[in-house]
């Protein structure tokens, strides 16, 4: 057992079936916000029901064992448990890419991510570990569980009544009551609440999923032989197998994450207009799907067998409402469910639990109104409808142009330390009148990231594979990112200092968009990038890809005064070269200096 629980004692908890909070749910969701509240309000009265009963499994547990800055921040700072997560759980150097063509050695596709460990740490979960930790933690906080227990009804008062949880144990045909001022629906996938108040939002598409856990380390290093010491010596030791890697291709993605248990968590994510779930929906087919298009990761799987197999068809969804004045709340799957791509799961339960918490906090004081029940919900579903778009837009660049792809990437991770995580981290998520002031701020990343992304899709088109890079090293190599990432990823700022770093990440982004037009440019028109001068500077919300829209569009009508955008410009050529054949062939009239 760790240090943190034996170093803790049971508080008394009176017997009693009412209580402040009931959170029907005990998964990730359920307990976290449990523990929240109770470190947030130490007198309030907590049930937290769950179907599932102690010892949890652990490795072939849950899916969502990758997490990136905001949600582990949440987890080891907001809820007090740094020094279990060091302990206890893998640390993680960030997200890592690799893509290209999967046909490929592995040293041979382009690869993305860091080559060393920076603070704020991210983990690598095990969801079996963690629940059966979180349930003695909280249980030594004085949080009533009540195990083996199957939620039958949730009966809300529609007036300031309490509500009533019926429940039964399992195997046990006797039905029990409990009451509470709040329910809080954790009871993932089933989102009781959500279909019995009609509030589901179904998204519709065609994305589905399957994963596997092996007892055994499956790293990437391993895929590529020791001899070839450039590839290996550019990233640091153990860098890449704690990463959570991705394999991309067309019309999918492919993840590898080490758990601390020792075994390997592998999922395969696609889209079915491309990739059938039937093609790869039992063990046997996904191994085969594998050694078509992934090839290099199936001849390491040949002598595996696997511990477990799950699929998820149509995986993700939202609602039209996860917060009521009535005095309930959805949180963690039971509201909405993100696409796994960037690990923004543990993000979405840290920010609907951090809502909750406020929530819950004011109505005890008499001081919840509906208007920041409202600005709850547009906040968190705004937010999961953003993520959700900027998301969608990566499987329509997946296996074509690997530069275009590469640096949709990177302004994706811009984007999410720009505006998604320095709130959250700086607890200014659930203060409206804060954030109101940074309205404006934020229709212009959005307006800008607009263009930047239709600019993107419309490159990996019409690529003519002018350009491409081996390896980008996402905080090691640019200086921009780096600094963006120091930026905005510092917690308790004023909000002078997170007005003015939001101001800063903007004229970064202005100066990427402008360099990202540029490449583009010199992979699809180089005749055209040929017109413009060495010096140049333009309206990064108009850049496009048709030369005939650029005068109406007001491409060379500039929003902000010129400035030297060498600070991104620099580094990304350093990566980001002209194919050799290109180079060889090139006049030196379609290269302008900015770009060289």
């Amino acid at each position: 057992m760790t240090k943190l629980l034996e170093n803790l004692k049971p508080l008394n908890q009176t017997n009693t079936d009412t209580y402040d909070v009931v959170i029907c749910g005990g998964g990730l969701a359920g307990l976290t916000l449990a523990r929240q509240l109770k470190l947030n309000m130490p007198n309030i009265s907590i049930a937290v029901l769950d179907r599932l009963s102690r010892t949890l499994p652990t490795a072939t547990f849950k899916v969502g064992e990758s997490t990136v800055e905001f949600g582990a921040y949440y987890l080891s700072h907001t809820l007090q448990l740094e020094n279990y997560f060091r302990e206890h759980h893998l640390p993680k150097p960030a997200l890592r890419f690799f893509l290209g063509n999967p046909q490929d050695s592995l040293k041979d596709r382009p690869e993305l991510g860091s080559s060393e460990l920076h603070e704020p740490y991210a983990y690598q979960i095990d969801r079996g570990l963690l629940e059966n930790d979180l349930r003695n933690f909280n249980t030594v906080l004085g949080i009533k569980l009540l195990e083996n227990c199957s939620v039958q009804d949730v009966i809300l008062s529609d007036n300031q009544n309490l509500h009533k949880i019926v429940y039964k144990q399992i195997g046990n045909q006797t039905t029990q009551t409990i009451q509470t001022s709040w329910v809080v629906d954790a009871m993932g996938r089933r989102r009781f609440l959500q279909n019995k108040l009609g509030l589901a939002k179904p998204n519709n598409e065609p994305f589905s999923a399957v994963w596997f856990r092996i007892n055994d380390r499956v790293d990437v290093n391993d895929f590529v032989p020791v001899t070839e010491e450039q590839w290996h010596s550019r990233v640091g030791k153990n860098m890449r197998y704690y990463s959570t890697n991705h394999l991309v291709g067309y019309g999918y993605w492919v993840w590898l994450i080490p758990l601390s248990s020792g075994y390997t968590s592998i999922g395969i994510v696609t889209n079915e207009d491309i990739h059938p779930l039937k093609e790869y929906h039992t063990y046997e087919k996904a191994y085969k799907w594998l050694e078509k298009h992934e090839p290099v990761l199936a001849a390491h799987l040949k002598e595996q067998q696997p511990s477990d197999f799950k699929k998820m068809p149509n995986y993700s969804y939202s609602s039209t409402q996860v917060f009521s004045l009535n005095r309930w709340a959805c949180v963690g799957e039971a509201g909405t469910f993100i696409d796994p791509l960037y690990s923004a799961g543990t993000d979405m339960i840290g920010i609907a639990n951090s809502f909750t918490t406020e929530i819950i906090g004011l109505d005890l004081k008499n001081q919840l109104t509906q208007g920041m029940v409202d600005y709850a919900n547009s906040s968190f579903l705004t937010l999961n409808e953003l993520i959700h778009w900027t998301i969608r837009l990566s499987y329509q660049i997946f296996g074509k142009n690997s530069v275009a792809c590469v640096l949709k990437l990177i302004w994706d991770i811009l984007i999410a330390w720009s505006i998604i995580m320095p709130p959250g981290i700086s607890s200014v998520l659930i203060k409206p009148e804060r954030m109101a002031k940074l309205q404006n701020l934020n229709e212009e990343f959005l307006s800008l990231s607009r263009s930047v992304y239709n600019l993107l899709d419309d490159w990996s088109n019409k690529s003519l594979n002018r350009l491409s890079f081996k390896y980008i090293d996402t905080l090691g190599e640019l200086p921009f990112v780096k600094e963006l990432h120091e930026r905005n990823l510092k917690p308790n700022k004023t909000d002078r200092e997170i007005r003015d770093d939001y101001v800063a990440s903007l004229e970064i982004l202005e100066e990427f968009a402008q360099v990202i037009f540029l490449l583009a440019l010199e992979d699809t028109m180089p005749d055209q990038l040929a017109l413009f001068p060495s010096t140049v500077w333009l309206n990064a919300w108009a850049i496009s890809l048709d030369p005939d829209r650029w005068e109406s569009d007001g491409l060379f009508k500039p929003q902000s005064q010129p400035r030297d955008f060498t600070r991104v410009m620099q580094p990304l050529r350093k990566s980001i070269r002209l194919n050799s054949l290109v180079q060889a062939s090139r006049t030196d009239n379609l290269q302008p200096t900015f770009c060289s």
